[in-house]
Parts: C-alpha cells; sequence; structure tokens
C-alpha cells in the first residue's frame, strides 16, 4: 500500500511560501537560496539557466524540508497508533494536511527565539500538540473510522413529555 503524505512540497509552497521556506532552511551563515529556483525543482521545471552551485544549494533546502515533513509524519503517527488507527491511512483528512503544515513550519522556525503567548506559530505549535494527544486518547474524531464512544450508551429523553406536538398545534392558529 503506498504511503499517501500528509504534506507536500507544493502545500508547503502554497502556505507558508517559498520565501519563508527558503529563508528558514538556510543554515547559519548562508544566504536563502533563490525562492523561484525551488519552486522552479518542486514543479519539475528545467534548472538548466540557474548556476549549478545554486541548484545544489536548492536542492539541500528541499532535503531539509523533506526532513522536516518525514519528521512530522513520524510525530503525527506516534498519536494515530496510540489511537489505533492503521497506517499508512488510505485518506488523509484535510485536517492532518493542516496540522501537518503548523507542525513542520514550526520544525522549520528551529532558531525562533519567542513567546508562546504572542507567537502565533508557537501558539498553533501547541495547539495541534494539544488535538494530537486528544485523538491519541480517543476525545477527538479526525472523522476516519475512528467513532468516539458515547458515554453512557444510547441518549435518552428525561423530563416533561412534550406537550406540544403536531395535533394539539393544529387549532393554533385559526
Amino acid at each position: 500500500m503506498m504511503n499517501i503524505p500528509y504534506i507536500t512540497l507544493l502545500n508547503l509552497s502554497e502556505r507558508p511560501g517559498l520565501v519563508e521556506l527558503s529563508q528558514l532552511v538556510a543554515q547559519d551563515g548562508e544566504m536563502p537560496v533563490d525562492a523561484n529556483l525551488l519552486e522552479v525543482i518542486i514543479n519539475g521545471g528545467d534548472v538548466s539557466s540557474w548556476l549549478p552551485d545554486d541548484v545544489i544549494n536548492a536542492n539541500r533546502a528541499i532535503s531539509r524540508i523533506n526532513e522536516s515533513i518525514a519528521d512530522t509524519e513520524a510525530e503525527i503517527n506516534g498519536f494515530l497508533r496510540q489511537r489505533g488507527h492503521k497506517l499508512p491511512l488510505v485518506k488523509v483528512p484535510r485536517l492532518l494536511t493542516d496540522w501537518a503544515r503548523i507542525i513542520v513550519r514550526y520544525k522549520l522556525h528551529r532558531n525562533r527565539i519567542s513567546d508562546e503567548k504572542t507567537d502565533p506559530i508557537v501558539r498553533d505549535y501547541k495547539q495541534v500538540q494539544g488535538f494530537l494527544k486528544m485523538v491519541a486518547e480517543g476525545k477527538y474524531s479526525l472523522g476516519i473510522e475512528d467513532t468516539l464512544p458515547v458515554a453512557g450508551g444510547v441518549p435518552k429523553q428525561t423530563g416533561p413529555v412534550r406537550v406540544f406536538d403536531m395535533n394539539t398545534l393544529r387549532d393554533f392558529g385559526r
């Protein structure tokens, strides 16, 4: 069975975008890769108009992004396995793609010094971690063969018998 990725380079190129990705994956003291070159490589285009060293650096950058994608999928799978999901998933819910995007972005911001309360990247990552923990505990459903148990069994009506119904309201408005 083929493994369907939760997030792809193409997804990430759309959001957060290639400019941010190129800046994030640059190693300390290294110039960011040209975002246009990343786009060409991701889309399988012709790179012959770029310098060979630039293409090599761009491929290294893509490799770093792919490592973060793989780490993210492993992290998510840990929570899904705990919940009892059969992996790889046959269909990836859109929610998992969104969560994977948030986690990859957080991982790529490796040198970020920030406050969880004011930084949306850290805040979003912490929220996703909370949701993944709830999935693992069976308190949140992804909607993929993981129905949550109903506490106490079948719902029961409590309270007085219904006073107004179609029969008692039939003459009301005449």
